[in-house]
């Protein structure tokens, strides 16, 4: 027999004989197993994750009264991530608040998030709880709070360095732990996004 045919036939065999080898090694299949499950944990470990976003103010004090007849302060916001806006007895009639959407969309939260609407226009408890109900707000998540709330507004615009004389109206705001202002944007869909993006940073780094 041609000594160069042997000597092919096993070079080509040689492979074969190490995958069978290695396929019926128990420690094979283990590392194996092991690789697939290793390298996606590894990827995502590595993966940056978005920046926090930046601290823009510290929402200013108040006193005001809520939809249940409690005073409702500063105080009442830290301990949360919180979610707020100012608007009108009227406009909640009207065109309703985007805090509804987001009531939704925060709801297996627990305890971490917050809701609240600051309302001119409303100076009593009755006149808040029956907005609150009509506009669906969940009793322990959701607070309307009324009062002289103008003086409110220009504060937080001053900490916002914002122009004097501007609004608020029409803008959500979002607070952190400590009564931080860390966004500041409108209801459209994709801002909502990212206030979203930013609670399940902050939820995370603040362990609420």
């Amino acid at each position: 027999m041609n000594a160069s045919l042997v000597s092919g036939d096993i070079r080509a065999a040689f492979p074969q004989r190490v995958a069978a080898a290695l396929t019926g090694s128990p420690w094979f299949w283990a590392l194996f197993v092991a690789a697939v499950f290793t390298l996606p944990l590894v990827r995502s470990v590595r993966r940056a994750l978005p920046a926090a976003p930046p601290v823009l103010g510290t929402f200013p004090a108040f006193s005001l009264v809520d939809q249940a007849g409690n005073p409702f302060r500063e105080a009442s916001l830290r301990g949360h991530l919180v979610f707020l806006e100012f608007t009108s007895a009227e406009s909640l009639v009207a065109g309703g608040s985007p805090l509804a959407k987001l009531q939704r969309r925060v709801r297996n939260t627990g305890e971490a998030v917050h809701l609240v609407s600051f309302v001119a226009g409303a100076t009593d408890s009755g006149t808040l709880a029956t907005l609150a109900k009509n506009a669906g707000a969940g009793a322990w998540r959701w607070t309307l709070a009324g009062g002289d709330i103008k003086p409110l507004e220009a504060a937080t615009l001053q900490a916002l360095h914002a122009p004097e004389g501007g609004t608020l109206a029409g803008r959500l705001i979002l607070l952190d732990g400590r009564g931080r202002i860390r966004r500041l944007g409108s209801p459209s869909p994709d801002e909502i996004d990212l206030m979203m993006r930013d609670t399940g940073l902050l939820v995370n780094m603040e362990g609420l």
